[in-house]
């Protein structure tokens, strides 16, 4: 069976554009009921010399992550990346797990410390529905899917 992403899963937009600085900046908490996993993609803009930037899933159960935890993985360590190298300007970091029983809510956060960094936003990509086709987040303005006719 053909996949569809728009179908399949949900895009959220977890955190809007943030000007250079070294702050932690938090997404906002998304409910995860429906899904088992989740892929947080940052983009980030202009980075500084010397800067230190990750990205990293946070999880928990009250509705404002007042209570969020780095993901803990099953090797040991937490869904956190790498820190950004100084030459990553306009990439993108990309943190994915699959998560256990017994957390509702998750969001994004980047890290930054040390020099500035820009963050252009975090996105959160919503997968492994309990049900399909999902519905579109309120942070979407259109989506267009389908298959492409062959020549």
């Amino acid at each position: 069976m053909m996949r569809n992403m728009v179908r399949d899963t949900k895009i959220i937009r977890n955190l809007n554009a943030v000007a250079a600085g070294t702050s932690v900046q938090p997404g906002n908490a998304v409910d995860m009921t429906g899904y088992n996993a989740v892929c947080a993609i940052a983009a980030v803009g202009a980075l500084t010399a010397g800067q230190v930037t990750s990205l990293k899933i946070q999880v928990g159960n009250a509705a404002n992550l007042s209570d969020a935890v780095d993901l803990p993985l099953t090797d040991g360590t937490t869904c956190t990346t790498a820190n950004a190298l100084d030459a990553d300007s306009n990439k993108l970091l990309v943190a994915d797990a699959i998560l256990p029983e017994g957390y509702r809510y998750v969001r994004g956060s980047v890290t930054r410390g040390t020099a500035n960094a820009a963050i252009d936003g975090i996105i959160l990509v919503l997968y492994g529905a309990d049900s399909k086709p999902t519905t579109l987040d309120t942070t979407v303005s259109q989506a267009k899917s389908g298959v492409g006719k062959t020549p």
